[in-house]
């Protein structure tokens, strides 16, 4: 281990990590905005760090890797470029690469038409908040105020959570500077659990599973981990959390999984 990532994973992670990496076969699941990728203004520009792609690259020759973001499956693939095997899901997990292309899930006609409904609302919001925008996905509508003043990003919030978000049928989450509704259930974790289930399915039992987050909506996930039973939740960031271990920022996760690599290896 470097001396860097001594003074970071220090005591109980430690010891997770080398209990976790001594299992059979496990899954390493990573949100990646604020995770691989430090938060930046405009969503399309995300990259992962350079020392988190090359952890990532390495760790799935002897692990099964796995990205669980709020974004399209789509636009995670642009922005992520990860290495070959390892699995996307997407929509809050809505979608998997697992499915097929496009994620698997189609909208029927009724969610189709509410999801219409949700993305005019939030445009309506948008339009009268200056600095805030709208980003629509194949299966929810999404309210962005980061580039907002203060003042109103949290009136735009308000608004969203008043109106389109309180709609019959609709699923709301709020996330740092966003809103998100959708015209379908959403949740990491039970993208989470259906994919932990999946690849048992398909290759043997996932003894243990890693989730990183650092939002508000990773809390999901991290509440379907049984810590009891070798899985291991990582915070990333400030926060109240339900993870039993925290980093500061993306550079430490890239500290945490170049250490895990080393694990895995042995």
């Amino acid at each position: 281990m470097s001396p860097r990532a001594v003074d970071v994973l220090r005591g109980s992670l430690v010891e997770a990590l080398e209990a976790f990496a001594g299992r059979g076969r496990v899954l390493v699941a990573l949100d990646f905005d604020g995770v691989l990728s430090p938060i930046v203004d405009v969503p399309s520009e995300a990259r992962a760090l350079p020392a988190s792609a090359e952890a990532l690259a390495a760790l799935v020759a002897t692990t099964d890797v796995a990205l669980v973001s709020g974004r399209d499956i789509t636009d995670l693939a642009a922005c992520a470029s990860p290495p070959p095997g390892v699995v996307l899901v997407g929509g809050h997990g809505t979608q998997s690469s697992l499915d097929g292309p496009g994620g698997g899930r189609q909208l029927s006609d009724d969610e189709q038409a509410l999801l219409v409904r949700l993305g005019e609302q939030l445009d309506e919001i948008a339009a009268a908040h200056p600095g805030t925008s709208v980003e629509r996905k194949p299966m929810s509508a999404v309210l962005h105020t980061r580039a907002a003043d203060r003042v109103v990003a949290v009136e735009a919030t308000r608004a969203a959570l008043a109106g389109p978000a309180a709609l019959d049928g609709v699923h709301a989450l709020r996330g740092k500077e966003v809103v998100e509704i959708g015209a379908v259930p959403l949740g990491k974790g039970a993208g989470l659990q259906r994919l932990r289930e999946a690849l048992s399915a398909a290759g043997g039992p996932v003894e243990a599973v890693l989730f990183a987050g650092d939002d508000v909506t990773d809390e999901d996930a991290f509440a379907v981990l049984a810590q009891d039973d070798g899985d291991l939740g990582v915070k990333v960031g400030s926060g109240d959390t339900r993870a039993a271990h925290r980093v500061s920022d993306p550079d430490e996760v890239a500290l945490l999984l170049a250490h895990l690599v080393q694990l895995r290896a042995r």
